[in-house]
């Protein structure tokens, strides 16, 4: 098994006025560091199994689930029986009662029982499919939320820095040490992290309400994960695995089943039924009874029945053969893109590394090296590769965690 703990720790500048000095950036990727626990909430675990035990959703499942299978019953046992009363009125009154009941063939009854229980198996593999992409959602939310705790994080920072940097150059310009068209780009660079910074606030309140409505949770439920959950992820196994705990093949392939029951049924239906009953009739001088039995011969009623059977039976394998390799392409294309996804992010990190520190991007601004607008768009492409770093980090999760989901059952 191979984990992978995806974990960013982003600490930007204090950038501040001339004489100043300027801390250098910090970037943290451990494959030991805890998962932390949120002060006011839960933690990853705790908040899929509030998914799993108070969600809305699940529950109507639950219900929709119970209601199909006993669906799946009815119809099974014989016709209901006939009763019929007649009374004559003539020179003689007469009274009669009839009443029969109808049998179809015994193997009908029996494929219609073995029917019903593959169709409650594909109402149950349907439920556990709509299930996982419940879960599904909560764990993106989950993902989401740290990744809207780091991005925010990133931003307060740079838009702080920003602030105090555009402040230091209108004073240098006020001094008569600067240009306006200098202080007009770094109060565009400013603007556009403000507004950056807004956004990303409005997506994390907007997803946390998504959270407390999909859990049941009150409103003082939050995340402060910095961290993102471990995640074991089977790369060479994945996809056999997946493939054999997809739900929606499986009901494709309970799909196959019902066909060549229903088949089967068709054929059975073909055959003879019976009819037996009691005949009551009364007249005023010579009252009669006795039994009554008949044959039930299909000729027209159910006609091209099994042909039409043995199509469907057809289609459902051809369905199912072309949803598994379907299924096999579209998952081969998500471990792709997990593996992409953790190579883009190692990139990045190396690419952090091999940059001029923020410690010798001062000592060039202190020695005239730089001016100060150069400083600033040196130290944007830092925070540029930090931001890249904190997206693809949140890539490479999101792909972990859906590999993972792929092989849970439920």
């Amino acid at each position: 098994m191979k984990k992978t703990v995806l974990t960013v720790i982003v600490s930007l500048v204090a950038v501040v006025a001339k004489g100043q000095t300027i801390a250098p950036n910090t970037v943290m990727c451990t494959k030991d560091m805890p998962v932390m626990e949120m002060p006011v909430g839960m933690s990853y675990a705790r908040f899929i199994e509030q998914v799993l035990a108070s969600s809305v959703e699940i529950e109507a499942l639950g219900a929709a689930l119970e209601a199909e299978t006993k669906a799946a019953r009815v119809g099974i046992g014989p016709e209901d029986p006939e009763a019929e009363i007649a009374y004559f009125v003539k020179r003689n009154t007469s009274f009669e009662m009839n009443l029969v009941q109808g049998f179809e063939f015994p193997s009908v009854y029996v494929n219609r029982s073995r029917l019903a229980r593959l169709q409650s198996a594909r109402s149950g593999a349907a439920y556990r499919m709509e299930v996982r992409q419940l879960v599904g959602q909560a764990q993106t939310m989950y993902i989401d939320a740290v990744y809207y705790n780091n991005l925010i994080s990133l931003l307060a920072r740079s838009l702080d820095n920003a602030g105090n940097f555009y402040r230091a150059y209108r004073k240098k310009l006020d001094d008569g040490d600067g240009t306006v068209l200098e202080a007009n780009k770094i109060e565009s660079m400013y603007l556009s992290v403000s507004a950056q910074y807004r956004k990303a606030v409005a997506e994390r309140d907007n997803n946390l309400r998504k959270m407390r409505l999909l859990a049941s949770l009150p409103q003082t439920f939050t995340v402060t994960d910095s961290v993102y959950p471990a995640f074991d992820v089977d790369v060479e196994g994945f996809v056999a695995r997946a493939v054999g705990m997809d739900y929606d093949l499986e009901q494709a392939a309970i799909d196959t089943l019902i066909a060549e029951r229903q088949l089967r049924l068709s054929r059975s239906e073909r055959l003879p039924g019976f009819k037996v009953g009691y005949r009551l009739s009364m007249e005023a001088r010579e009252p009669s009874h006795g039994v009554i039995a008949g044959l039930s011969i299909p000729l027209w009623g159910r006609a091209g029945s099994v042909k039409a059977a043995k199509a469907s039976q057809q289609a459902a394998r051809k369905s199912m053969e072309a949803k598994r390799a379907l299924l096999e392409a579209e998952l081969e294309g998500v471990k792709e893109s997990y593996l992409a996804s953790v190579s883009i992010l190692d990139d990045y990190r190396r690419l952090l590394k091999g940059r001029s520190s923020v410690e010798v991007l001062a000592k060039a601004l202190d020695a005239g090296e730089l001016s100060m607008l150069d400083y600033f768009v040196e130290l944007n492409v830092w925070n540029d590769t930090l931001m890249a770093i904190v997206e693809s980090e949140h890539e490479a999760a999101l792909a972990a965690a859906f590999m993972q989901l792929c092989v849970t059952e439920f």
